[in-house]
């Protein structure tokens, strides 16, 4: 008995959930259209719909860019002769000093076994 009871309340319950649930209306009626006033009324004239005001507003950004690029590429300040850097007399490796890996006499230093042994060492100091 409590248990024929106990479904048909479950039952019930569930029935009356189902009736009562919300419903979602998604973009339910339609709104009105706003009414556009000074500078909006006339561009609102010409770009009816909010895409067509982004693409305006993109275009016109594009634009400005692209004049921009432009105008530095045609008005480019001439290239200005750089000045002559003396070359430095390279230091030599003396004293057994391991030169910089990327300087010119780093090749040099590693043709003798000697200095490939002294690069070796400070590797594994």
């Amino acid at each position: 008995m409590f248990a024929t009871l106990g479904r048909r309340t479950a039952l019930h319950a569930a029935r009356r959930t189902a009736q009562h649930q919300a419903k979602r209306r998604m973009g339910g009626g339609a709104a009105a259209a706003p009414e556009w006033t000074g500078i909006d009324k006339v561009v609102r004239g010409y770009f009816p719909k909010d895409e067509d005001m982004v693409v305006a507003i993109s275009g016109g950004y594009l634009g400005l860019f692209l004049l921009f690029k432009i105008k530095s590429a045609l008005s480019g300040s001439p290239e200005e002769e750089a000045p002559a850097v003396a070359a430095a007399a390279p230091a030599s490796a003396s004293a057994g000093e391991i030169p910089d890996v990327d300087s010119e006499e780093f090749g040099a230093f590693l043709e003798s076994e000697e200095n490939v042994a002294k690069l070796v060492e400070s590797f594994e100091k």
